[in-house]
């Protein structure tokens, strides 16, 4: 990211999760002690935020809404609505249940995770649908246009959001920890308890599997292109091949490594071919897949790297640590 502005910031306490704003003018940043921080942009270089006390227990589920402000899921089991102004409304309350696996549409449909099953709230928090259950706790969830995949225990299960086919279920056996659907939606790419991935073309009734990964894979993102799926799980950044043939046979790009430290996070520039990655050491880098030059920084050295969003129109990317520190990365641009 030339020409980036950036600024680092300690809150106090473990940084859960990450988001920005859906109009790109603030960052938001969840803690285990059930807070949110806002940052706006346009006051970053002042070092300005505010907080709120969301949650009893951590905050662990983050999305920007459409309409402005976000919704966050908690260890006390509700689903809230953080408005752009005013006080925080509850939209559901699962007790003893956590809510840690979260999604939204450009329409403002919500999708998250309870147990077995899936729920889906319209853009007011109203109920629409409940998906499953399934044949165990769903442990991630990804939405694409009207699909919606859940991954479980023995693979992951594609929904059609206005129930117009029967669910698919994509079978593999062992637990699946993490999912994550390419831009055309065609492909489903999982991460397994096992420590590797695998995937399926939905159109052809392929499979395949990627492997070779020193620790499980957490995290998971397609490149905007769809091109390159980037993973968490080495000491380097593993970038799979995925134009023409795929991954099949082929070795992956294997970038930006850090010695004795395994990445923990992976996010996608939204148009780009950048991809920022964390370690557990407390290192950010910054990759372009069409080079292959990247770029480190320390966010910390105290803890791994958590969480990590980019804006929707590329200009800034947050990333945060278990320690509580933070830091932003902001590019000239006007906001989306």
């Amino acid at each position: 990211m030339q020409n980036a502005s950036r600024t680092n910031w300690k809150f106090d306490g473990y940084l859960t999760r990450a988001a920005v704003a859906w109009d790109c003018r603030e960052a938001a940043l969840g803690q285990a002690n059930g807070k949110l921080r806002r940052i706006p942009f346009a006051t970053v270089a002042q070092q300005v935020s505010s907080e709120t006390q969301v949650h009893k227990g951590g905050l662990t589920a983050l999305v920007a809404h459409p309409l402005g402000g976000y919704v966050t899921g908690g260890e006390d089991g509700c689903v809230m609505r953080i408005p752009v102004e005013g006080a925080s409304v509850e939209w559901a309350k699962h007790p003893h249940q956590w809510i840690e696996v979260m999604a939204i549409l450009p329409d403002g449909r919500l999708a998250y995770a309870v147990g077995k099953n899936v729920l889906l709230l319209a853009a007011d928090g109203s109920s629409i649908a409940t998906y499953g259950p399934h044949d165990s706790t769903v442990m991630d969830i990804a939405l694409h246009g009207e699909s919606l995949v859940a991954c479980h225990y023995n693979g992951a299960t594609l929904w059609k959001l206005d129930g117009s086919a029967e669910p698919r279920k994509l079978v593999w056996k062992g637990s699946h920890l993490a999912v994550v659907i390419n831009p055309e939606g065609s492909i489903v790419a999982t991460s397994t308890q096992e420590g590797d991935v695998h995937g399926w073309r939905l159109d052809e009734k392929r499979e395949m599997r990627m492997s070779g990964y020193q620790s499980k894979v957490r995290s998971l993102a397609f490149s905007a292109d769809g091109q390159w799926l980037c993973t968490s799980g080495a000491e380097v950044l593993v970038a799979w091949p995925f134009d023409g043939p795929g991954p099949e046979g082929r070795a992956p790009l294997e970038l930006v490594e850090v010695k004795n430290s395994v990445v923990t996070r992976v996010a996608a520039h939204p148009h780009t071919h950048f991809i920022a990655c964390g370690y557990e050491d407390g290192t950010l880098a910054m990759v372009d897949l069409a080079t292959q030059a990247g770029g480190k920084v320390q966010l910390t050295k105290r803890g791994p790297v958590t969480c990590l969003a980019w804006s929707r129109d590329g200009h800034h990317l947050v990333a945060g640590a278990d320690d509580g520190r933070a830091m932003i990365f902001s590019v000239p641009g006007e906001a989306a």
